[in-house]
Formats: structure tokens, C-alpha cells, sequence
């Protein structure tokens, strides 16, 4: 990671979910446990220019107030060794040797070191931010490992050519370590991020049940009312029996009751609501408020409402999926 160049976007992809088993590190191991039914590495790049959040860390980390190490990756090796480090060390692997070659008046080629570029702290505004995605006991929790400010990187000509990571910070390495109130947390920002459950990369995943995708994953536990669920054009809460087939047709889905001794005559016609298949619904967007701890150094998500979104039948023309439900969890 540190010595590519990457270009970062602001919550616009999808998170990314994998089939694929890699090898555990000291921060995701904890997904074995029993009680943990799914989960998944779901990193964002986030603006938290509300605080100018960039500039706090590296402020406070320039006056050894935090622990930073070089940008480590979410999977690899380096997630396990982890080497804090000042400053200095830190510009260094990110500048380089940050030197010219000049002539001397003799005419020989000699190194001059140029000083550390003075950062623009009006762009220094994108974190890369580590989150795992995990339901334990049926209830859908948020876990940030760390957290990875980027600098912009321009050419000698003065072009932006992207991003490139600058140190990692806000270490947490207990996912059981949670704030007990987030009225004494910096409030960084809300997010809405839209997933597609029905096409995911999957390249991040990190526990599944029998194939089950997030939302599949804690239905069980909207259909035993420990997730509320409102309508989302009414705004009207809904019992588990009243999540039905209704929320998925334009139309009431009509079946006719023919006569038992002639197929051709229909006796009556009968409006069927059978159980809704979460399988149905095309998009999730997850709403999350984020937190800064700045005693402890970490930061923290809480997910507070999940929006589902389908493609209702019986359209006379092809259009985009509609909200149709919001899912409110409990403050974790």
C-alpha cells in the first residue's frame, strides 16, 4: 500500500463482500466465534471535513499525543506487526529521499535534500476507514480496527493525479471494545451508503451462513420483532405478519378459484400476501453516524437504520428500485 499510488472515491461503490477464505489477522479473527453469523471487511473513503478530522490527527500526532504506524493493508501481513513510528519516519517513506541533483561549481553531480513539502491542510481530507460488518446474535454491529488518512499527490507540474495513503491510526484491537456513551464523542459525520445484495463484489467476506447475504442474514430477527420496521412511503411501523407479497407489487396479486369440477369456471378470485423473500430486494442502504474518541484515539460507527429497496412487479416500463422499508436498530 505504501508505495502505490490509489485514487479514492466518496462513498459512491458498493461495499465490497468475497467468498473467498484469506488468511485471519489480529483484528478479524474474532468472526469465528459462534455467536458471530456473518461478516464482512466494508472500507469507505470519508470526508470528515465537519471536524477537519485529517488535520486533528496529524496535529496531535506531530505532537506525540497518538500512535501512528506506516498505512498498513486490511489483509496482509503487516496488520499483525504493527511498528508505531514518529513523524519524520513517516514523511520519509511517504517523500521519499526527496532530493534534486544539481551541479556544483566544480561540475560534479551532487544529491540536494529539499526540505518536506508544507501540507495544504485545505485538501488533506480523506480517510480511508477500516470497518468490519458483523452480526452477532442476530443483531447487525460495527467494528473499526483503524483508519488511514490520505494526501493528495500532484506532479512536478502542479496535475492531481490522486491519493496516496499517509499513515495509519485510531488503532482498536478488541471489537468488543465500545464507547458507553457517545455524548462525550466527537460527533465526524452521518453517511448513506447504498450496497448491492444481489451482484456484490465479493472479494472482502469474512463469515457467511449457508450463502446468506447481509440482509438474509438478520431477517430471522425481523420476523421475531427485535428489529423495528417501518414502511418507508407511509412511514408507518409494520408487524413481522404484515411483511407480505403486498410491499412487492404495484397491484394486489389476484388469484382465481376455479370451480372443482370445471377448470374453466372461476368461482372467485382471492388477493394472496405471501411471506416477502428477503431474496427479493435489489439494494440496501446503510445509514451510519460516526464518532471520534479523542482520549482514546479510536473511532466508531453505529448503524442506525438500513433502507431496502426493490424492483416492484407489475410495471408497465422498466424503472429503478424503490425504497420500500427502513430498518431501525437500537444504539449499540
Amino acid at each position: 500500500m505504501t508505495n502505490k499510488l490509489i485514487a479514492l472515491f466518496l462513498l459512491t461503490g458498493n461495499i465490497a463482500f468475497a467468498q473467498s477464505k484469506t488468511a485471519a489477522t489480529r483484528f478479524d479473527e474474532f468472526v469465528n466465534t459462534r455467536k458471530i453469523t456473518w461478516a464482512a471487511y466494508a472500507s469507505d473513503t470519508i470526508n470528515f471535513t465537519r471536524v477537519d478530522f485529517n488535520n486533528l490527527l496529524l496535529s496531535r500526532l506531530g505532537k506525540k499525543e497518538i500512535k501512528a504506524s506506516l498505512p498498513i493493508e486490511i489483509r496482509a501481513g503487516s496488520a499483525n506487526q504493527i511498528t508505531y513510528t514518529i513523524l519524520d519516519s513517516i514523511d520519509k517513506a511517504f517523500y521519499g529521499d526527496n532530493a534534486d541533483i544539481m551541479m556544483n561549481s566544480e561540475g560534479n553531480e551532487v544529491s540536494v535534500k529539499r526540505a518536506i513539502p508544507k501540507k495544504d491542510s485545505s485538501n488533506f481530507k480523506i480517510t480511508e476507514v477500516t470497518q468490519i460488518l458483523y452480526i452477532e446474535n442476530g443483531k447487525l454491529k460495527s467494528y473499526v480496527p483503524f483508519v488511514t488518512p490520505a494526501l493528495p499527490v500532484f506532479m512536478s507540474t502542479g496535475n492531481y493525479i490522486g491519493e496516496r495513503f499517509y499513515f495509519t491510526s485510531c488503532f482498536n484491537y478488541s471489537y468488543k471494545n465500545k464507547p458507553r456513551n457517545t455524548n462525550k464523542l466527537i460527533f465526524l459525520k452521518q453517511t448513506k451508503k447504498l450496497i448491492n445484495i444481489q451482484t456484490p463484489q465479493r472479494t472482502e467476506q469474512l463469515k457467511e451462513m449457508y450463502g446468506k447475504n447481509l440482509l438474509e442474514a438478520i431477517w430471522p430477527s425481523v420476523l421475531k420483532n427485535e428489529i423495528e420496521v417501518f414502511s418507508f412511503d407511509r412511514n408507518m411501523k409494520l408487524k413481522p405478519e404484515e411483511l407480505n407479497s403486498e410491499l412487492v407489487y404495484d397491484q394486489p396479486k389476484i388469484v382465481p378459484i376455479y370451480d372443482s369440477t370445471s377448470r374453466s369456471t372461476v368461482l372467485k378470485y382471492n388477493i394472496v400476501f405471501e411471506p416477502i423473500n428477503p431474496g427479493q430486494f435489489n439494494l440496501v442502504q446503510l445509514i451510519q453516524d460516526w464518532y471520534y474518541d479523542q482520549r482514546k484515539n479510536k473511532v466508531y460507527s453505529n448503524t442506525r437504520e438500513m433502507i431496502l429497496y426493490l424492483t416492484k412487479f407489475n410495471k408497465t416500463e422498466q424503472k429503478d428500485p424503490e425504497p420500500v422499508l427502513r430498518l431501525i436498530f437500537k444504539q449499540q
